[in-house]
């Protein structure tokens, strides 16, 4: 036994019309853009619920709530034909452009969503619909400052494509054969993630008011997710204070 297991690496890109593509290369020409309020933020959770602690629940919540909004990018595959097992380190390599903002936060879910015509279960809860269920499988969210040094923030350049990588956690799931796999890009997730105001500033503790800026955050085609390739994941990583 080994982790991870020796696979090859699967490869996600991003194309037109919301199309996730399966180890395909995107067009580097394309691009997806969507405005980012930190006084609108994206909801950690598809349901309302009191400020106490992370419930267990969020982990594979479903995602519907996100996937609706137009200040989340969502991406997904064509119904599956067999099954699809990822397996090891995901990896998110994204090119951004910032437009009005010197700042974000960048959050990456990698969701299961379950065939329109799946009929519910007899222990399936009341609340919960799975035909169309988008369930969370891993998600990660990074704040761009740190994109090259975790002990060196940086604001962005408006208007500069700029590299944003960093891992998600392991995963081992397999998709069945008749759902489709998603991928959700944004840049809030509140409560679970401190706002960002998106104008830089040295301490976002002391952030004011006009401090927080909504701004455009464009994803470009040369951005994707990889899955099960671990060579060279740690040049990846922004560097560390020795």
């Amino acid at each position: 036994m080994q982790w991870p297991p020796q696979q090859d690496e699967i490869v996600f890109s991003f194309g037109k019309n919301g199309e996730l593509l399966i180890n395909k290369k995107g067009d580097k020409k394309d691009s997806f853009s969507y405005m980012s309020d930190p006084s609108k933020p994206v909801p950690f959770r598809s349901e309302i619920t009191p400020v106490t602690f992370t419930p267990r629940a969020y982990m594979t919540d479903d995602q519907r709530h996100a996937s609706r909004r137009p200040d989340v990018l969502t991406f997904q595959t064509g119904v599956l034909t067999e099954d699809m097992t990822l397996a090891g380190e995901i990896q998110a390599n994204l090119e951004v452009i910032l437009k009005g903002i010197t700042d974000a936060d960048f959050i990456v879910k990698v969701i299961d969503v379950y065939p329109d015509d799946l009929k519910n279960e007899e222990h399936t809860p009341e609340h919960v619909t799975l035909a169309g269920y988008q369930q969370l499988v891993r998600a990660e969210t990074f704040r761009g400052r740190f994109r090259n040094d975790f002990s060196k923030p940086e604001p962005f350049k408006e208007g500069k494509k700029t590299r944003v990588n960093f891992p998600l956690q392991d995963v081992l799931h397999t998709f069945k054969k008749g759902h489709r796999v998603m991928i959700q890009i944004h840049s809030t997730w509140f409560p679970y993630i401190d706002r960002n105001p998106q104008k830089y500033i040295d301490n976002i503790f002391e952030a004011t008011e006009s401090d927080f800026t909504t701004g455009q955050v464009t994803i470009t085609g040369a951005s994707s997710i990889s899955v099960g390739d671990n060579n060279g994941i740690e040049k990846q990583l922004p560097k560390l204070k020795q």
